[in-house]
């Protein structure tokens, strides 16, 4: 009796031993978006507030870059706050002209006013090793013009 319960024992411990730490689950939402995140993003702006139709918030600005060589997509979010400060998501616009473009963005500059925000783009053309400046003109409704500058 005694080897039944010493391999009794031993057959436990080895089933124990096999199972895998049991991860301890999180109610983050924040933290599990972090986490999922696409590795293209790789810049987050906010840039400047916007105010319409009794509700405010913030512009934010977002680029994700992919290929070789690398080139950029923009988007651009409306992001509302609530009166208990809550956050959410109101309309996101891609700048479908700036991946046509194949060119990568170096930096930008943004400015919000009551009609909108205004980004002007520095780019680089990653084949030519070149630089350009674009202009962004968005509109509450998601409309915009986008085009190279002027100045």
């Amino acid at each position: 009796m005694p080897n039944r319960a010493l391999l009794t024992t031993a057959l436990l411990a080895a089933g124990l031993a096999a199972v895998e730490p049991v991860a301890t689950a999180r109610a983050d939402a924040v933290a599990d978006a972090v986490a999922t995140m696409e590795a293209s993003v790789q810049d987050v702006r906010i840039a400047g507030g916007w105010e319409q139709d009794g509700r405010k918030g913030v512009f934010r600005v977002v680029i994700a870059r992919s290929g070789l060589p690398q080139t950029a997509r923009l988007f651009v979010q409306w992001i509302a706050t609530g009166v208990d400060g809550s956050e959410a998501l109101v309309r996101s616009v891609e700048i479908a002209e700036m991946e046509a473009l194949k060119l990568d963005i170096a930096d930008f500059v943004t400015e919000s006013d009551p009609d909108g925000l205004s980004v002007f783009v520095e780019v680089i053309d990653p084949k030519a090793d070149t630089d350009q400046s674009y202009e962004l003109f968005l509109d509450h409704d998601g409309s915009y013009r986008f085009g190279p500058a002027s100045n």
